[in-house]
């Protein structure tokens, strides 16, 4: 005599099918929450990837900023500067957040001709060849908290963009 799979039993184990149709379930939405968690990550919503590189730009479109919009917290993080129409005998970035203590700077490139600290900003300052109109700044990071940052990026105090970044910890 053929047993019904979906009866509970006693012999020769006691199972009870109600809870062993709970626990398939569990396993079945367990597998999906792991699966999402994986794409997810690939995708960059926990530091890097496409879903985590943004683009920012000042109303002007002199000064653009590429970013990550998620990092974690003592990990790398890059920032490109592209400024346009450069004009004067010098460009100045002003850097400048209420977490920028929070942050360590790893790269800097070019190495700017004068760089100084005003209470919450970071000015980096490069002198201008004559005929220069585009510069590129590549600037490295490494957040040492954990939280949302939030910064203004401005060049000859004029053209701003402002962005925010969220770090895991």
């Amino acid at each position: 005599m053929a047993e019904d799979e979906n009866q509970s039993r006693r012999y020769p184990v006691n199972e009870s099918m109600p809870w062993q149709r709970l626990e398939w379930h569990i396993q079945r939405g367990g597998f999906v929450l792991l699966l999402l968690l994986v794409l997810a990550g690939a995708a960059g919503v926990f530091s890097k990837g496409w879903l985590s590189n943004q683009r920012v730009a000042s109303a002007d479109n002199r000064l653009s900023v590429d970013y990550e919009r998620f990092g974690r917290r003592e990990s790398n993080m890059d920032m490109t500067l592209r400024l346009r129409q450069l004009r004067g005998d010098y460009y100045e970035i002003r850097l400048s957040g209420p977490q920028l203590d929070d942050i360590q700077l790893q790269t800097l490139q070019p190495q700017p001709d004068d760089a100084w600290s005003t209470q919450d900003s970071l000015v980096l300052r490069w002198h201008r060849r004559a005929d220069q109109q585009d510069a590129t700044v590549w600037i490295g990071t490494q957040p040492q908290d954990f939280g949302r940052y939030h910064f203004t990026v401005a060049l000859d105090d004029a053209s701003r963009a402002q962005f925010s970044q969220f770090i895991y910890p």
